[in-house]
């Protein structure tokens, strides 16, 4: 159609089987008329096939958006890191992807995103939000059938620099457990202690429940895990004392570490140790190096590799051999 103001817009119309179809293509500065043609050929063929191309395109033209909403709420109950989902939406890619249609995302603008993300973020963190492009872009092909392909598939991670992981030796643990022990946040110095003596992860020990502890066997129950499944924690006479010290301040149920209000979970700790390890005159460290020193400690006690792999709840025997 040649409109008066000068625009060529192309339309795609077709009686087939008593059924009238139209859909705009695009404009003569957009198109191509061998890519008109094509795009025509292709929606006369899914036509035939009893397909509806004009419903699919009009599918293509959600926002990126709304796209979100839905896949959020798909896998809010399934997926565990959903929470560092929804920051990732929140704060990166909603405001670079929200208003564009599905349709109008190509590969080069998430190939675009991905190197900007480096100027801000490590290669590895990057690569996080590239899976989550593939993930979303994934389910809108699969399971909306909103596109043909996913405009992320395809696309290379950044190499990614192995870091030297960090940990307490026998000398700075002495140090840190000294200091630790002036420490006036209560809870937070428990929480750290117990993290140390059991090796597992700072989510967990947040988590964990006094209902949970079975003082008889010596056991506490995580329900879920970072790696998607429960685990017993078997507990050291260390770990036990700090245990019936929650229980004593905080009764038989609710959280084992808890908040300045005495009900909620207990925030980070990292903060904690990181003023502990200055206070003591060490390298700061985040939360994760007590896990990594229960790990290392273990090994220099004997553990083969297979035992150190149930300890710390891990299904890959490649997540354990870091350690080693």
């Amino acid at each position: 159609v040649h409109y008066a103001s000068g625009n060529l817009v192309f339309y795609f119309s077709l009686s087939y089987r008593k059924r009238r179809y139209r859909n705009r293509l695009g404009d003569a500065e957009t198109l191509k008329i061998s890519e008109v043609r094509c795009l025509a050929n292709e929606m006369r063929a899914a036509i035939q096939k009893g397909l509806d191309p004009i419903a699919t395109r009009k599918m293509a033209e959600m926002l990126f958006k709304d796209l979100v909403e839905l896949y959020q709420a798909e896998t809010k109950a399934k997926k565990l890191s959903w929470d560092s989902d929804d920051s990732k939406f929140r704060l990166y890619l909603l405001p670079y992807f929200g208003s564009k249609q599905l349709g109008a995302i190509r590969r080069t603008d998430i190939e675009r995103y991905h190197t900007q993300l480096t100027e801000k973020l490590s290669a590895a963190s990057a690569n996080r939000h590239l899976s989550l492009l593939k993930a979303i872009f994934t389910y809108s092909v699969d399971k909306l059938k909103v596109l043909k392909e996913s405009p992320a598939k395809a696309i290379a991670n950044f190499p990614e620099k192995q870091v030297q992981r960090k940990y307490f030796n026998s000398e700075e643990l002495q140090i840190l457990l000294a200091e630790l022990k002036l420490e006036s946040n209560l809870e937070a110095q428990n929480i750290l202690k117990f993290m140390l003596l059991t090796g597992c992860r700072r989510n967990t020990a947040r988590t964990v429940k006094l209902e949970h502890y079975d003082a008889n066997n010596a056991t506490l129950l995580v329900e879920m895990t970072k790696n998607g499944v429960g685990q017993y924690l078997v507990l050291s006479e260390s770990a036990k004392a700090i245990i019936e010290q929650q229980c004593v301040k905080h009764g038989n149920s609710g959280f084992i570490f808890r908040g300045i209000d005495m009900k909620s979970q207990i925030s980070c700790p990292s903060a904690v140790l990181k003023r502990v390890c200055r206070k003591a005159g060490l390298t700061e460290r985040s939360s994760h190096s007590l896990r990594h020193t229960f790990a290392v400690q273990l090994l220099e006690l004997g553990y083969s590799s297979y035992q150190l792999q149930v300890a710390l709840n891990q299904r890959c025997s490649a997540s354990t051999a870091v350690y080693s």
